[in-house]
């Protein structure tokens, strides 16, 4: 069951969301050596971002990998990363905080036929292998990452990564966090934000749609679990 947290005001709502990743990761670290935090795309996380920069974090013991990426260039308008870049890593960097080595954006490779998600599997894989702390932003539809509803990508059974040029939501051309990757995320942080997500909220909700249909309900799957909104 997740936890549900409410708040009308952004500001307190981003702050929030802020504090559970710090404490989910300060936590882990006392067990283990690293953690991985996963991170989305979407203008919704970058207040998050920015409440990050200035938390009590070990930022030389996080690996920062992303959940969903669109197939450009990193510096690229559409990149998940460059909005992650701008609002989050290159201060972290710029303050010594966080090794160029921890940060781990996703490079599309157009020579080889997966475009490069075996190598970024191999990648995480040198690092535990699976995402500890996992932010995620719920689309109007319901969809998480590159997961979308009734659509291939949230049946795929992949260990790892996806790769597909139909995505439901503009660009065509993405990559994705398998559902089964996700599942096995230690904690896992989930917003619904604004009035446009209030009916992918109500699916959540919904105890006859399950995650097929609204695949923000994978959390549910992941013990530790908060779900954030600013909805009623």
């Amino acid at each position: 069951m997740a936890t549900i947290i409410s708040y009308r005001d952004k500001y307190e709502l981003e702050s929030r969301a802020g504090d559970i990743i710090t404490q989910s990761v300060n936590r882990l670290l006392k067990k283990q050596k690293t953690a991985v935090l996963g991170i989305p795309g979407g203008r919704s996380v970058s207040g998050i971002f920015r409440r990050l920069r200035g938390k009590s974090i070990s930022w030389g013991k996080i690996h920062i990998f992303m959940v969903d990426e669109r197939l450009v260039p990193l510096d690229d308008p559409q990149s998940n990363f460059k909005l992650a870049r701008e609002h989050l890593v290159d201060e972290l960097l710029a303050r010594g905080r966080l090794p160029p080595e921890n940060v781990h954006p996703f490079v599309m490779d157009e020579s080889q036929p997966d475009f490069g998600i075996s190598d970024y599997e191999n990648e995480l894989l040198r690092h535990g292998g699976i995402y500890d702390v996992v932010l995620l932003s719920s689309g109007e539809d319901g969809h998480v990452a590159g997961l979308y509803p009734e659509h291939h990508s949230v049946r795929n059974e992949s260990r790892s990564y996806i790769v597909f040029h139909d995505s439901p939501k503009p660009p065509k051309d993405r990559m994705s966090i398998s559902r089964r990757l996700l599942t096995k995320s230690r904690v896992a942080i989930l917003l619904f934000e604004g009035e446009i997500k209030r009916a992918a909220y109500a699916k959540f909700h919904d105890k006859h749609t399950d995650f097929r249909l609204c695949p923000a309900k994978l959390v549910l799957s992941i013990r530790d679990s908060y779900v954030l909104t600013d909805l009623k």
